[in-house]
């Protein structure tokens, strides 16, 4: 009878560990990244991928499993701000290294956004207009597509 509460109690305990494990992570995420973003800043999440380009937001894990299948279009991402706005851009891989350029703003990732690892660049869009961002690491046969655009408002 005792093994039987035993096996209960450490199937419990490890039931609470996987279903708890996420929220703790993304609660750390939120903490750790909240640091780093100031309060007043306009926050977008970009998403590199060789087949689909710059996705904004994330990719699904099923969308690049199942790339080949997929008959899902992805466009190429429009970010609007206005201009004097503190930008922040959370760039992540879903595949391979990428690299990052927005070279109107002086802003430049060469040593690589890798898979799992996000990086955040910031920038103040002191200027009005139309601006390209691209992947600045040959990153696939469709690398071509590895772009954006982001448009300042007055």
């Amino acid at each position: 009878m005792n093994n039987k509460k035993a096996d209960i109690i450490y199937f419990a305990l490890v039931m609470f560990v996987i279903v708890a494990l996420p929220f703790g992570i993304s609660a750390y995420d939120k903490y750790l990244w909240g640091e780093k973003i100031p309060g007043d800043a306009k926050l977008f999440s970009l998403t590199g991928h060789t087949q689909k380009g710059w996705v904004l937001g994330s990719i699904k894990a099923v969308d690049v499993l199942t790339d080949g299948l997929n008959t899902k279009v992805f466009t190429p991402p429009v970010i609007k701000v206005n201009k004097g706005d503190r930008v922040v851009l959370k760039l992540t891989s879903s595949d391979v290294v990428h690299g990052f350029s927005l070279k109107d703003f002086g802003v430049f990732v060469n040593d690589g956004i890798h898979p799992g690892k996000p990086r955040m660049i910031s920038f103040v869009a002191d200027k009005q207009g139309v601006f390209t961002f691209a992947c600045n690491a040959i990153c696939g046969k469709h690398h071509e597509n590895m772009s954006g655009t982001i448009i300042v408002k007055a």
